[in-house]
């Protein structure tokens, strides 16, 4: 290679500049004792200088030469081998390693091992291979400020019921029973759940993160309906530090933001679950660190007071009064944060605020409702095995936010209904892929609040078992049972649902 030449040729020239060197600095004595001395000196001293800078050259050539050997190293061993082994399932991102990962460790996590897990946990806690390698695989962006992730989750939902569910696939509430005792069985079979997301990271401003989340599922718009779209449920940005944090756009609610662990996307919406909607909303978030164990947050918002994704059915003829609902929460949380954040003790008092109004079709009197709630959540890990979680609410026109079996307004008075409900979830670990988590939920609004043909309680147990294969793959089965109770001539109805559930996380 050309570094070699001009190594061998540094090496020659080298020796021969300094043989030339020693001979004249042996001739200088000599000139040095026929001439002035003021005027020998000088020159001797130049001469040792510039020796001195040949040899500081030479130093910088060989230092350079073996740099440029390093680099070409480098390049051959990043070089493509021609076999290939292919391995199955996700790489865990680098921001899964925290700061005492090992390089060795870290080079495992990574999947550079083709070697099977034997570190003695389960399998969903070993690390995964890689995945087959692609030519440059990345995600650019028009601003080349921001990074982003994307993730996502591919679900297939098998359903039962042996009482009509609604809605299909998505089961809220049981419809009233059949007056004629007509066969209600039902079976839905569909990957609307399956979820696409991406998360943002942008540049500093000052002291201040910017970010983002998209998230979206294939249901309809109108999530009652038994039809595949695309429904965004998150889409916001974000300005935060350690101790504050602004958001505006498409997020969850503040108040009661808790959810069961179930495997509907309905999450005992109508049956106890109030919140959990996804609206409009501007927020702004503070946190309080009096140690390493305790944490205050403190959440305000102001947020759209309708969320678009029930059918109208349950909304009436219901507009905001031309006045944003307004949102609080304060929350309290003790121990360690985990890697999600959550520490394993929660608890958290939340309210809303706000009004509807209602007009007729006929014409009639416009009713203003006022709109308000208080709510608790608590999530307890009692230990590494055992845990409890769940949620209480009371308030009136809460139909937009998952209350009052989804029911806003009364549909002859248009006076809003009030209702109180909760749930409440037991969870237990059977080791750490294998997890089962039982629970009861109710909605039971105020009966004569109720129009004779609304539902006057929701109820459910359900009980589950989840099994997490790896890290990016679940298996989950569910049973359930549902009671509906309704006002008026509409019979009641009962039943059990059968739910099973296959995700593949990436």
């Amino acid at each position: 290679m050309r570094t070699s030449g001009n190594r061998q040729l540094l090496y020659v020239t080298v020796p021969v500049s300094m043989t030339v060197m020693l001979i004249f600095c042996s001739w200088v004595p000599t000139a040095k004792a026929q001439a002035p001395s003021n005027t020998s000196a000088p020159a001797v001293q130049e001469l040792l200088r510039e020796i001195d800078t040949l040899k500081q050259q030479v130093r910088d050539l060989e230092l350079r030469d073996t740099q440029r050997q390093a680099w070409e190293d480098s390049v051959t061993r990043r070089l493509p081998v021609v076999t290939a082994r292919l391995v199955a399932e996700g790489t865990p991102s680098p921001e899964h390693f925290n700061a005492d990962t090992s390089p060795r460790d870290a080079d495992q996590q990574l999947g550079h091992t083709a070697k099977p897990c034997h570190c003695g946990c389960y399998p969903c806690e070993c690390p995964q291979p890689e995945a087959p390698c692609i030519d440059c695989p990345r995600v650019s962006t028009l601003n080349p400020n921001f990074n982003v992730s994307v993730f996502g989750a591919l679900k297939a939902d098998v359903l039962f019921n042996t009482a009509r569910p609604l809605s299909p696939g998505t089961p809220y509430l049981l419809l009233p029973k059949s007056p004629l005792g007509l066969d209600e069985t039902t079976f839905d079979m569909h990957a609307r759940q399956s979820t696409l997301g991406a998360v943002l990271t942008g540049p500093q401003i000052g002291d201040w993160q910017t970010g983002g989340t998209l998230l979206a599922m294939f249901y309809n718009d109108n999530v009652l309906a038994d039809q595949y779209g695309f429904l965004p449920l998150l889409a916001w940005g974000e300005l935060k530090n350690e101790d504050w944090r602004f958001a505006a756009g498409l997020q969850f609610d503040v108040f009661n933001p808790g959810l069961p662990t179930v495997l509907p996307f309905a999450g005992l919406s109508g049956s106890g679950n109030s919140g959990n909607a996804f609206r409009g909303q501007v927020r702004l978030e503070r946190f309080l660190n009096p140690s390493e164990q305790v944490q205050w947050t403190i959440q305000t918002a102001l947020s759209e007071p309708i969320a678009s994704s029930i059918d109208p059915l349950f909304r009436f003829l219901s507009e905001d009064n031309g006045w944003p609902n307004v949102e609080l929460r304060v929350a309290l949380g003790l121990g360690t944060a985990g890697a999600d954040l959550s520490r394993p003790f929660e608890f958290g008092v939340s309210g809303v605020v706000g009004q509807l109004r209602s007009t007729p079709p006929a014409p009639g009197n416009r009713v203003v409702a006022d709109v308000w709630g208080v709510g608790t959540d608590l999530r307890w890990k009692i230990n590494e095995v055992f845990g409890v979680a769940g949620e209480g609410y009371v308030g009136q026109t809460l139909g937009t936010y998952s209350g009052g079996v989804l029911q806003t307004v009364n549909i002859d008075t248009l006076e809003g209904i009030r209702s109180a409900g909760g749930w409440l979830e037991v969870f237990v670990y059977w080791n750490p892929c294998l997890h089962s988590h039982v629970g009861y939920g109710i909605d039971d609004p105020l009966d004569r609040d109720v129009s004779l043909t609304g539902s006057v309680r929701n109820e459910t147990i359900f009980c589950n078992l989840l099994w997490d294969v790896t890290q990016s793959v679940r298996f989950g089965f569910e049973f359930t049972w549902r009671e509906t109770a309704y006002q008026g001539v509409l019979r009641d109805n009962e039943g059990a649902g059968f739910h099973t559930q296959f995700q593949w996380s990436f």
